[in-house]
């Protein structure tokens, strides 16, 4: 098991990946979303591509992480690797590509992901509305304060 750079030979898992850990990510908001899969999205296609991306990888590519300056742009591991460290290591690894600490955005309805951001160290800051397929998404975004900070905050619904 190990955290790697990315290569083009891993696209098509983090394409898997991506759809998969995307209707996850939004399985809580209301109404039903037709997910577009990375490679037909341009604009999250071109942030990916100029994002630092990092894969996890156990004989097969598990999940997949994109930094672009300070900002934790994905975060995606596969459905049946979850709950193993994959995710722990691959925000370990985010990290490490940035001393300055790291801003992301989380979906308000994703409580899960929510609470490992928090367990990592990360507070929240501020909410923001997005679209997709023109259905409004809150997202909570969140900066990293400390892991010695001591402080939780209770996701909030």
């Amino acid at each position: 098991m190990l955290v790697r750079d990315y290569t083009e030979l891993d696209f098509r898992a983090v394409c898997r990946i991506y759809i998969d850990a995307k209707r996850d990510e939004l399985q809580f908001e209301s109404g039903e979303f037709e997910i577009t899969p990375l490679d037909q999205d341009a604009v999250i296609l071109a942030a990916f591509k100029e994002s630092t991306v990092v894969v996890f990888e156990d004989s097969e590519v598990l999940g997949f992480a994109a930094v672009h300056d300070n900002q934790l742009r994905a975060l995606f591991v596969r459905r049946d690797a979850r709950g193993i460290g994959v995710g722990q290591a691959l925000l370990d690894a985010a990290f490490s590509m940035n001393a300055a600490g790291l801003v992301l955005n989380v979906a308000k309805s994703n409580i899960g992901a929510r609470k490992f951001y928090l367990r990592n160290g990360f507070l929240a800051v501020g909410e923001a509305d997005r679209t997709y397929h023109d259905k409004t998404i809150t997202y909570i975004q969140m900066k990293f304060a400390s892991l010695n900070a001591n402080v939780w905050q209770q996701p909030t619904d």
